[in-house]
């Protein structure tokens, strides 16, 4: 018995042949690529009917656990691989029957046939349960077909036969980038990044960018951002990473000297907004991500939103807007950001909480065109875009 990883994916297998099979080869891409990085030694990945294999492998299940954090993979499953014979199926499972069922015990047996075989699926559950009581007969293993401690599973298969009775849940999604590019608004909180992240599992490639206030912030808040940034990374399955820094300060004063401090808000998302966009343009990204929630802050009402994208001309995507802060908090545990964003850390003094005001929360389209005029916003965006670096992870 060769000890194997089945690999699963779903959503990929609807796409037409010729998108298929592009994404396909991307998973297949990003499989080797992560096992690499994380020095795994195996034999080759293969892709059959459906499947994607990982053969010749040490240790099984960690190498599972690993691929099943892939956009793009549905599950994983630590297997062992034998010759499709009814012989060597049935040896097989006594064997593994043995390692993985412990003393009073309850089992099922649960067959699957992918191509043709003489013994049909029922049958071939029959007499492999049937096999296992025999072999361990005195330790009293008994058959429980509708909540059993382990279920066993035979994946039947036209040359190799594959068993396994662990399956690891997978990410889903698409294979990361097949969709395109776009720019990510990232700060060190909880919200951003998970929004980031679900865009990424929707297979766009991201490109974060991060508004650096300097004096209007902190250094824990800074460095919040930047270890945010490399708990992305390790989501990537690409050699490349960055993310841009934006010299934010001498923007943010402007607007602290020149606009109500009620509307300050609204002046900086503005800003934040169609500098990101300049630099998707630069990068040739299709859309700008945000980490908005709707209702959740003074700046994230439906009217605020409405006016602060007005007349933008470019795809603004929100992934978090429906949902609420426990759905995104239990998001941001899921995916290793949780216990950096959210360490306190004072992230805004130019904010109207911070120095004692109610942030406006119904601006009108009337105010955004104010506050272009006031602060000179796409003056200021032009000189933000020069005072960018790129920073690689």
């Amino acid at each position: 018995m060769d000890k194997v990883v089945l690999v699963r994916y779903g959503e990929v297998a609807l796409k037409t042949p010729y998108v298929r099979s592009f994404m396909e080869r991307r998973l297949l891409e990003h499989i080797k690529f992560i096992l690499d990085r994380n020095n795994v030694k195996y034999g080759e990945i293969k892709l059959i009917s459906g499947r994607i294999f990982v053969r010749n492998v040490e240790n099984a299940y960690e190498i599972a656990k690993i691929v099943s954090n892939i956009f793009g993979v549905v599950s994983t499953s630590p297997a062992v691989e034998v010759q499709t014979k009814l012989d060597s199926i049935r040896e097989a499972v006594i064997e593994y029957s043995r390692k993985v069922l412990k003393d009073n015990m309850t089992f099922a047996i649960r067959a699957r046939r992918v191509k043709k075989f003489p013994v049909k699926s029922k049958d071939l559950e029959r007499i492999l349960g049937a096999d296992v009581l025999e072999a361990l007969k005195g330790r009293n293993i008994r058959v429980n077909l509708t909540s059993p401690n382990i279920t066993i599973y035979v994946e039947v298969r036209s040359r190799k036969t594959y068993i396994f009775h662990e399956v690891l849940e997978g990410v889903g999604g698409l294979p990361y980038g097949v969709e395109g590019k776009a720019i990510s608004l990232v700060s060190g909180g909880i919200d951003s990044p998970v929004a980031t992240w679900l865009i990424m599992k929707r297979g766009v490639k991201v490109i974060p960018v991060y508004f650096n206030s300097g004096k209007f912030t902190s250094e824990e808040a800074v460095e919040k951002a930047h270890k945010v940034m490399e708990i992305l990374r390790k989501w990537v399955p690409e050699k490349e990473f960055y993310f841009y820094e934006v010299n934010y300060e001498k923007a943010l004063n402007e607007m602290v000297k020149k606009v109500k401090p009620q509307l300050v808000c609204l002046a900086c998302k503005r800003t934040m907004l169609k500098t990101a966009i300049k630099l998707a343009i630069k990068e040739e990204a299709k859309a700008v991500i945000t980490g908005e929630s709707l209702g959740q802050v003074a700046s994230q009402t439906l009217d605020n939103m409405f006016a602060i994208g007005y007349d933008l001309k470019f795809p603004i995507l929100r992934p978090l807007i429906g949902l609420d802060k426990e759905e995104i908090v239990k998001i941001a545990r899921k995916i290793g950001t949780y216990n950096i964003s959210s360490k306190a850390a004072v992230e805004c003094k130019a904010s109207p909480v911070f120095r004692g005001y109610k942030a406006a929360a119904h601006a009108d389209i009337s105010v955004i065109s104010e506050l272009e005029e006031t602060v000179e916003i796409d003056e200021l965006v032009n000189e933000l875009v020069k005072n960018t670096r790129k920073v690689f992870i």
